[in-house]
């Protein structure tokens, strides 16, 4: 699949001003945002629609604004070492203000140890593993995108009525294993039986012998516990199999710009988590038509998060006046806004989550897809709080401990 280098050649405007972490709003200054993400790798494709998003939202911030905002780029190569090197170079040699990061849940584990460290806050666009607003949350980053505890949650019905026999095929990633704990016991919950499970490499492009495997079982489900690319292949090679005369597909998530691989026919009805769709309210609808207009083409979920979220970082860096960590950690907590779905999003103090309506999706038909252009239906949904559940208990609770016993480190370029 041929990806487009859309950060080829980007790197930091120098500032025009000296700036200071309290005078954000002074007239010249440049703020530097290191952006991090997947731009080679096996999930490239996903950092692609993140990045047009990104990138626009930017620009259109430029265009109006007395301050000016500039990306210094790294590519993590989906790897968590990579990441970690590129950190380091985007912290300590570019000496960027603030970081976003893009895709990899496990380069997110990775590098938000040593963005707490340096004291530079990081605003995580779209990895998905738990732990991220759990155990292993930090004081200095929030994520934008809901995590798999979330997104099972509008699932659970409808998953279940394909059938209470699964089998997993699970991406051996913090994401894929993430996914699979979470399915795995709401089929337990259920009284279901797990026919089996088989744990793969990431990028793995051949499903044939798990596949032939899974077609001489009793399984009325196959579960991919996956991301990226991958998803989209073991969905085809599941047609390609005749699996789905047989038995259904679900899993925790499709990317939606993978319409033109897959055979929607043959797929129809299968049932995947979704973290945003244009369908989910007239506003969601409205900015996917301005989405298309400004950038052409396929507007993907991951077009959204990079757009919104770089807003949402803006907005509240304005709202600080700083980019110092411990006043954008404060301005972050609470904050309520239109998130272009149902219900306003809000993002969470006590776990750094920003708590969304979600959604679940079921595959459109080719007939249905030519008149819309989106690939699901929605077939379930969560209110925000509900879906991403009380402060107070579980994941949030343990999120909150780890953010309450960390200590944030002075940012080099931010002096006092």
């Amino acid at each position: 699949m041929k990806r487009r280098a859309l950060l080829a050649g980007s790197a930091a405007a120098a500032a025009s001003t000296v700036f200071s972490p309290y005078a954000i709003a002074a007239p010249g200054t440049t703020v530097t945002i290191g952006y991090l993400d997947s731009m080679s790798g096996v999930l490239s494709d996903i950092g692609e629609y993140h990045a047009a998003g990104v990138h626009l939202a930017i620009a259109e911030a430029n265009a109006g604004g007395r301050v000016r905002y500039a990306i210094a780029a790294g590519d993590d190569n989906s790897k968590p070492q990579v990441g970690i090197n590129e950190t380091h170079r985007l912290v300590d040699q570019e000496k960027v203000d603030v970081l976003m990061m893009g895709t990899s849940s496990a380069v997110a584990l990775a590098i938000t140890p040593i963005t707490l460290q340096s004291g530079v806050f990081t605003l995580l666009i779209g990895p998905q593993d738990t732990s991220l607003s759990a155990d292993h949350a930090t004081a200095t980053a929030y994520r934008f995108a809901q995590d798999c505890a979330i997104l099972v949650k509008p699932l659970t019905q409808r998953i279940l009525a394909g059938g209470k026999r699964w089998y997993f095929i699970v991406e051996d990633f913090a994401f894929g294993r993430d996914a699979y704990a979470r399915l795995s016991a709401l089929l337990r919950s259920a009284g279901g039986t797990e026919v089996g499970a088989d744990v793969l490499p990431v990028g793995t492009s051949d499903f044939s012998s798990t596949l032939t495997k899974i077609r001489n079982t009793d399984t009325e489900q196959v579960v991919l516990c996956q991301g990226g690319l991958d998803v989209a292949i073991a969905a085809r090679q599941f047609v390609i199999y005749g699996l789905h005369k047989k038995m259904r597909l679900a899993g925790m998530t499709l990317e939606d710009f993978y319409y033109k691989t897959l055979p929607l026919d043959e797929l129809a009805g299968s049932v995947f988590a979704s973290l945003w769709m244009p369908s989910v309210s007239p506003g969601a609808t409205r900015l996917a038509a301005d989405l298309h207009r400004k950038l052409g083409g396929f507007v993907s979920n991951r077009t959204y998060l990079g757009y919104l979220s770089t807003q949402q970082l803006i907005e509240r860096m304005n709202a600080a006046g700083t980019t110092k960590a411990e006043k954008l950690d404060a301005a972050f907590a609470g904050h309520r806004f239109d998130s272009y779905r149902e219900n306003p999003s809000e993002w969470r103090g006590c776990d750094h989550q920003c708590a969304h309506d979600t959604y679940a999706g079921a595959v459109v038909s080719a007939a249905r897809f030519r008149r819309t252009g989106y690939l699901f239906d929605v077939v379930g949904a969560r209110e925000a709080n509900d879906a991403a559940g009380p402060c107070g208990s579980g994941e949030a609770a343990a999120a909150a401990r780890a953010i309450g016993s960390q200590k944030i480190g002075e940012h080099a370029s931010h002096p006092v």
